[in-house]
């Protein structure tokens, strides 16, 4: 399973992001990875954004299972409760993707 993230946005914007490949990195970090995909539900939602947030982070998936692409973008405020344990697994493993 391939899985970019990436985080923008914010009162002080920032963007900072992830890649992954559980295939090429097996271990328990993959094994946790995909496991928090699939009890998140992320592979069926939707973009979802609250119409004239301002100052929100916003929270971009690409996920490539290898039988199912799914792009997803979700603002702060819309992020499902069964999603934050993956949102923060990801920002933990997250760097800085402005250049210096």
């Amino acid at each position: 399973m391939k899985v970019s993230f990436r985080q923008s946005g914010g009162f002080a914007p920032i963007f900072v992001g992830a890649s992954f490949d559980t295939e090429a990195n097996p271990g328990p970090e993959a094994t946790e990875l995909e496991a928090l995909i699939k009890n998140s539900g992320i592979l069926t939602l939707s973009n979802a954004k609250v119409k004239g947030a301002r100052d929100v982070y916003f929270y971009t998936f690409d996920i490539d299972t290898g039988n199912q692409k799914h792009e997803v973008t979700l603002d702060q405020l819309s992020v499902p409760p069964a999603v934050q344990p993956l949102i923060d697994f990801v920002k933990a493993r997250s760097r800085n993707m402005l250049p210096d």
